[in-house]
Parts: C-alpha cells; sequence; structure tokens
C-alpha cells in the first residue's frame, strides 16, 4: 500500500470518528434542548397558575370584607351579582359559597395543571362535593357558574348531574312499589 493510501485511510478514519463524535454531540444537545424546553413549559404553566391564583386570591381578600360589612353592602353586592338576598344570615352563606367556589375552581386548576397530586385532588374532590349538595351552593351557582372557567363548569356540572341522578335512584328506591295486580 502506498502512502497516499495509508493516508487516504486514516483521513477517511479521522472523518468517520469525528462524525460519530459530531453524532453523540448533537444527540446530547437535544437531549439538552428538550429538558430546557420541558422546564420553559413548567415554568410557564407555573406563572400562569400563579397569576390566576392572585386573582382568586384578590377576589377572596376584598370579599372578606362583606363579611365583615353591614347587612346593606353584603346584599346589595350579592344582589349585583343576581344572587338572591335574603336575611343576614342566608346572605352570609350564599357569600361564603361565592368565595368556596373560588377556592374550588383554584385547587381544580391546580389539579388540572398537574401541580397537586391525585390523592389531594380526591380528597378535596369529596370536600366540593359537600358543598355542591347545599342548597345554598346550588342557589348561587346557577347564578354565578357564567363567572368561572369552561373546565372547572363542567366539572361542577358534572357532579350535580351525578348527585342529582343518585338522588333519583334513591327516591325510587324510597317510593312504595305499586301493588301487582293478578
Amino acid at each position: 500500500m502506498k502512502f497516499a493510501d495509508w493516508l487516504q485511510t486514516i483521513s477517511l478514519g479521522a472523518v468517520v470518528v469525528a462524525l460519530l463524535l459530531n453524532y453523540r454531540q448533537a444527540r446530547g444537545t437535544a437531549k439538552q434542548a428538550a429538558e430546557a424546553s420541558k422546564q420553559v413549559a413548567l415554568s410557564m404553566s407555573m406563572m400562569r397558575q400563579d397569576a390566576y391564583r392572585d386573582v382568586t386570591n384578590y377576589g377572596a381578600n376584598f370579599n372578606t370584607i362583606l363579611f365583615q360589612s353591614g347587612e346593606d353592602l353584603l346584599s346589595w353586592f350579592l344582589s349585583s351579582r343576581g344572587i338572591r338576598a335574603g336575611s343576614h344570615e342566608d346572605n352570609l352563606r350564599f357569600m361564603f359559597m361565592f368565595v368556596r367556589m373560588d377556592v374550588h375552581e383554584s385547587v381544580f386548576l391546580s389539579y388540572q395543571g398537574s401541580l397537586l397530586e391525585p390523592d389531594a385532588w380526591n380528597a378535596w374532590k369529596q370536600v366540593v362535593e359537600a358543598d355542591v349538595s347545599t342548597p345554598e351552593f346550588r342557589s348561587v351557582w346557577r347564578v354565578v357558574a357564567n363567572h368561572y372557567i369552561a373546565s372547572f363548569q363542567e366539572f361542577v356540572g358534572s357532579v350535580i348531574r351525578e348527585q342529582d341522578a343518585a338522588a333519583t335512584v334513591q327516591a325510587r328506591l324510597a317510593a312504595p312499589q305499586d301493588a301487582v295486580h293478578d
């Protein structure tokens, strides 16, 4: 083999080694870019969640004034939202449920955004279901449901439908059966 052939073989080997190293480096860079993209997406999700939580907290903190106010201000606020004002005690209940809806939506969004563990959500979901089963929640929800994001509206709607279906089944089971005529 001639010296030129040796040089070409060595050069070809060097090119192959360089290409393999370049491939390995490109693969590592792609993994780093994918991880960085995940981190950016997570950061953006957390920032959106924090922004929404700030809005919810602002509303909840502002509403605490209504709990401590005189009857007229609370009655006015509820009426301005389309909620039927009643006795001061009823108005406090309605206001409490209105604030609870904000809290429930915030927790729901945390779960939906994968920021809340499923076990924690399942426990909180039972709290939501207990609140939804009250006449005060249902009365307020009928009026203010459109104040909440669509996915939360659908979630609460599904809880209401499940509870209504269970109540219908229970009522049928408790009702006296018609006598069978021979």
